[in-house]
Formats: C-alpha cells, structure tokens, sequence
C-alpha cells in the first residue's frame, strides 16, 4: 500500500449516519497524514463535512434520481484516481459510486443489503447491518482498522464556526439568561416519537431552572404547538424552520442539555461533545446507536418486542408501550 494513498470514503446520508461515520476520518488522517482524503455525500448532509479541516475534498450527489449532475460528480472523483475507496453505507447507491470511482481497492463488508457487495473487492467479515448489541461506530471504524490504523480513541470532527455564525445564534439567545436545554422532539418515525404530553410536563418542570429551546424544521412546527399547548407555562423558545445545520451546531456549543429520540439532531450534539444528551429509545438499538460519551445516557425500557427497527408500531394490545413507559421523571432524575 502507498504511503499517501488517496482515500474516497462514502457514506451519502442520513445526517444522523453521517455523524456516526465521522470517527473514521480521524483515524484515517492520524493512520495517513499527507494523504487526500475525500467524502462523498449527499446535499442535505453535506455541510456536515464542508470545511472540516480533516476532509481535503467534498462531493456532494443530489438527493433524487441520478441526472446529469450526478455523472458529472462521478466524471470529477474519477479524474483524482483514488486508490481506496471505502463503502459505509453499504447499499446499492453507494456501492456503485464506490465502483465507479475506480478505486483499485474497494472496502466494505460481506453480504451487505442490496446487494452492494458486489461492487467491492475487499469484503471485512459480515455481520448483521442493524445488530442491536453492535455499537454501530464500531462497525464504521472497521474499515479503518483494516487499513492499519489506530481505533482505540474515537473522535468527531465538524467544521469550525463562522463569527457570522456566532453573532445570529446570540441575537437568537439574547433573552435567554439561564441555562439551556434544547428540546429535539421530531423524528421522521412515528415509533420514535414520545409522548406529547411527557414533552409538556418536562418542560413544565424545566422551565424555572432552565431556558428551554424546540428545535427541528418547520414542519415540526405543528408538533411543537400541540407539545406545548399541553403545557402550563408559554415560557419557552421555539426555534423549529430558524435555524442552519451549522447554526444548530453553534446552538448546541451552548447548552446544557439536548433531549431526543434517537434522531440525527441528538447524534450532532453529541458530535460537538459539549451538552450532556440524553436520549430516548424505543424501536432502535439502545447498543447500537448511544450517545458516545460517559456524560451521556440512553433510556430504554426492556420489552421483548425491543428493538423491532419498525416505523409503525406492529403491537395491537399496548401500542407504543416502549415509549409510554419512559416517563418523565426518568429524565428529571439525569438533570437534577
């Protein structure tokens, strides 16, 4: 192997997945300091990796159906003749990039979905994609370790902020003058979702001590509303369709707390390792998807229908019983 290989990795989406995968990146820099070092991704994840001092380059794919501008992408990484190309996502999509990029050697594991092993030439031991017991940064890092490098520190990488940046989310902030806990209630998953009123009665028990702040897109602003219409108190600060994806990094360098399903935002506030997160599971893997960090926890109940990875609850007798059953006062206890 060359001592400065030229590394494509590609992981395309979702957010959440793109933030899990970062920790390679560190340890492929630190394993290949010269080397070029490249991501490809698509649009809506994309600003995860721009600029982030470790990645010499970004290539971004759009998010529908290939078109033209999709071949142009794949004309451009062929031009820098990348000898390894690494497969993390692990799907038909990102299989073919990684084979048309023409890297020599292509990484990824065995029997992954789709087929997508097809495209690859170096095949790690198999195992279950959504294995509930794997902690799934492990899984990402495996590449890395067969490429030689160190995986006994795991580190995430962002792009630094912009004093642009800074100056909105103080002028978001500038009432605000208790500590922070960010409420990330919304997930594309009805299964994930808490209870509203669990959401309500939290921050009814936050709000003297603490300023509480709703994030999300604004389509998550009809949620948000009937959250807080069950609430007592109007004291709170609801920043859903307001923010960037950069913007809510520098929102999340200033709490003290982020509570959430597990959701891509959760995932990016642990990724920026300054809040404590605590996070509530119900369909998906407690193991496999934490928060990473022992300042860090992860509640979940212990049904024998856990994890059912399901995005509609298939329980008839107690529906959601999974989320029901984390309460409020299992979080209070991890704030006060």
């Amino acid at each position: 192997m060359k001592n400065k290989p030229k590394i494509l990795i590609v992981r395309l989406s979702a957010i959440g997945d793109v933030v899990h995968s970062l920790p390679i990146l560190n340890m492929l820099r630190k394993k290949f300091p010269d080397s070029f070092i490249a991501w490809a991704v698509e649009e809506r994840s994309a600003d995860i990796l721009v600029n982030n001092p470790l990645l010499d380059k970004v290539y971004i794919f759009p998010k529908k159906k290939w078109n033209k501008k999709s071949w142009a992408v794949i004309k451009e990484i062929r031009k820098e003749k990348f000898d390894i190309a690494i497969d993390l996502q692990e799907l038909f999509k990102s299989g073919i990039i990684t084979f048309l990029s023409g890297a020599k050697t292509r990484i990824a594991h065995a029997k992954t979905r789709e087929f997508a092993d097809i495209f690859v030439n170096v095949k790690l031991p198999a195992h279950d994609t959504f294995d509930h017991e794997k902690l799934i940064i492990e899984r990402y890092l495996e590449p890395a370790k067969y490429l030689g490098a160190s995986v006994d520190e795991v580190k995430f990488s962002l792009p630094p902020i912009e004093d642009s940046i800074k100056s909105k989310v103080s002028s978001l902030f500038a009432s605000l003058e208790k500590e922070i806990v960010i409420f990330s209630p919304a997930t594309i998953w009805s299964t994930k979702h808490w209870l509203e009123n669990y959401w309500a009665e939290l921050l009814d028990k936050l709000v003297e001590k603490y300023n509480v702040v709703f994030i999300g897109s604004a389509n998550d602003n009809e949620l948000i509303q009937r959250i807080t219409s069950h609430a007592k108190t109007d004291n709170y600060l609801n920043l859903a369709g307001k923010t960037s994806l950069l913007e809510l990094i520098e929102i999340f360098n200033r709490a003290k707390y982020v509570i959430a399903p597990d959701t891509g935002p959760a995932h990016i506030a642990n990724a920026t390792q300054v809040p404590s997160i605590i996070m509530i599971f119900g369909p998906t893997g407690v193991k496999r998807t934490p928060p990473y960090g022992e300042k860090h926890s992860a509640l979940s109940t212990s049904l024998p229908c856990q994890p059912c990875f399901k995005r509609n609850c298939p329980r008839k007798d107690v529906p959601l019983e999974c989320m029901k059953k984390i309460t409020p006062d299992m979080i209070l206890e991890k704030i006060f």
